[in-house]
């Protein structure tokens, strides 16, 4: 009798001994392996390289380890559609680890998303980007602005403009003339006159982008935003070059210029009027010496 509660015990403290070492063994953590290359380094050995060191590392110790210039390396490097996808996610690596990231890695990657016909890639990037206003510049905005008018998708266009806003970032002329365009080139005028009033508020418009507004108009459209034109030219303090001064003297209806004609012909009556005076004094003179 004891010698089997004996063995019972044994098996009940060998299982959960077996038990123990199971759940011990199922929680232990995987490993990360560094990814093995050799030669020189390339785009997606860095890549590689890039995504390990982000895992092993705290966001503190990793700014010693994610440098610059590995970023700047696989932006540079990623030359095919294929390719892309691996800059884009060291540009998210990047920022959620809070490094710096330079204005020009950006404005590359976004430009050779344009290139290969992969700009949904770069405004993906930008709809999940949490700290645009830090590593980007206008003109990326009005490349890919420019690209989406020229393909006609308005809406991703303007939504491209509204990623600017929601962070924050001062829209500049640049910016402002590639919505002008945007418009006019859609056949949307509306949108054009709108946001070119928005730049005339802000002050970030220039001789070009109200030319850009005005041509190649109907004549009776032109004619009608020339008060437009007016307006935008003093919100936005514009200094009118040579080829709007011209455009706009052109329809010039101004009261001074109105009057003009008018007062030539006042003019032209009052020296009729003082002709015929002096004729009727001549002919009274006349008649005066025959009486005499």
């Amino acid at each position: 009798m004891l010698s089997r509660v004996l063995a019972s015990s044994r098996v009940s403290v060998a299982s959960t001994c077996v038990r123990g070492f199971a759940v011990s063994a199922a929680a232990a953590p995987v490993k990360v392996q560094r990814p093995k290359h050799t030669g020189p380094p390339t785009l997606q050995s860095t890549a590689a390289e890039v995504q390990y060191l982000g895992t092993v590392y705290s966001i503190a110790a990793s700014s010693n380890h994610l440098t610059k210039a590995k970023l700047e390396f696989i932006v540079r490097e990623a030359k095919s559609e294929k390719d892309l996808p691996l800059a884009r996610e060291a540009l998210e690596l990047y920022e959620r680890n809070f490094l710096l990231i330079p204005t020009h890695c950006t404005g590359t990657f976004v430009s050779k998303c344009i290139k290969h016909n992969q700009a949904d890639l770069a405004l993906q990037w930008l709809r999940d980007s949490k700290f645009l206003s830090k590593h980007i510049v206008n003109g990326t905005f009005s490349r890919l602005i420019d690209h989406y008018s020229a393909a006609g998708d308005v809406d991703k266009a303007v939504e491209v403009f509204g990623i600017a806003k929601k962070h924050n970032i001062e829209i500049t002329a640049k910016v402002y003339t590639s919505l002008i365009n945007l418009g006019k080139a859609n056949g949307k005028i509306d949108l054009a006159v709108d946001y070119a009033l928005q730049a005339g508020h802000a002050k970030m418009i220039n001789s070009h982008g109200v030319l850009l507004l005005l041509r190649d108009l109907p004549e009776h459209d032109l004619r009608d935003l020339i008060p437009v034109a007016k307006n935008v030219i003093h919100l936005g303090d514009v200094f009118l070059n040579k080829e709007l001064t011209s455009l706009l003297e052109q329809y010039d209806e101004s009261p001074a210029s109105a009057a003009a004609p008018e007062a030539d012909e006042e003019e032209g009556d009052e020296e009729q009027v003082v002709a015929e005076a002096d004729e009727s004094d001549k002919q009274e003179d006349g008649d005066a010496k025959k009486d005499a």
